[in-house]
């Protein structure tokens, strides 16, 4: 399966006094790139929560190369790197979309619980859920022919 990066334009409001985008909205890049990649996978976060499974943040980190300014347009592209079907592990690469530089990069790592916040194994409890997330471990990006990053 392939899909497309997660692209946005860079916001006025998430750059600082030195006219760059401030550290914290990397991690919401983050989030939002997760949230997209969960949809293109077949899993939008709505239907998961639906059906009593969240996944909170374990850990979550960001390496910056270069900065963004208002007006540039970011593309990411998350894959997951590890997962078991009890921890979920993503990474991150923040590009700008028009000189396809690497600009961040980074990762999260997740855990599967229930409403409670009680780890489950969406192994046993949700099997179509563990499929796809097994099946999106395979996912290639479509850029080529419209991006060369």
């Amino acid at each position: 399966m392939k899909i497309t990066p997660y692209c946005r334009g860079v916001y006025y409001h998430e750059t600082d006094r030195m006219d760059v985008v401030n550290h914290s909205n990397y991690i919401h890049w983050m989030e939002e790139a997760r949230v997209d990649f969960m949809l293109k996978m077949g899993l939008p976060y709505e239907k998961m929560e639906e059906e009593g499974v969240m996944l909170p943040v374990l850990e979550i980190n960001c390496n910056y190369k270069s900065s963004f300014r208002f007006g540039e347009h970011i593309a990411v592209i998350t894959k997951i790197v590890e997962y078991n079907g009890f921890k979920l592990k993503l990474s991150y690469d923040i590009y700008n979309e028009k000189t396809k530089k690497l600009c961040a990069y980074g990762t999260s790592s997740h855990c599967f619980t229930d409403c409670q916040i009680k780890p489950i194994r969406i192994i046993k409890k949700h099997p179509n859920m563990h499929e796809l997330f097994k099946n999106a471990m395979d996912i290639e990006y479509d850029f080529l022919d419209s991006r060369e990053f």
